[in-house]
C-alpha cells in the first residue's frame, strides 16, 4: 500500500501544502501512521482532498447577478 506525505500530496494535485493541511484537517482525514514527525495518508486521501479543495474554491467564488 502507499502511502504519502502532505508535501506528496499537494505535489500530486498541485496545490500549496499549506492548503493541502488545511483540507486534511477539516475534511477529518486521519493518518494511517508516521515516518518521524512526518504523518502519512492512504493513496485515497488524494481524491478526498482534492474534491474538497475544489468544493471549497466553488464556494468562495462570487456569486454572479444577471440582471
Amino acid at each position: 500500500m502507499l502511502f504519502l506525505s502532505t508535501g506528496q500530496i499537494a505535489e500530486e494535485i498541485g496545490e500549496d501544502r499549506d492548503r493541502v493541511s488545511y483540507a486534511i484537517r477539516k475534511a477529518h482525514i486521519q493518518p494511517v501512521g508516521r515516518a518521524g514527525l512526518v504523518r502519512l495518508f492512504p493513496q485515497s486521501a488524494v481524491a478526498t482532498v482534492k474534491n474538497f479543495l475544489d468544493a471549497k474554491r466553488h464556494q468562495d467564488q462570487p456569486q454572479s447577478t444577471a440582471r
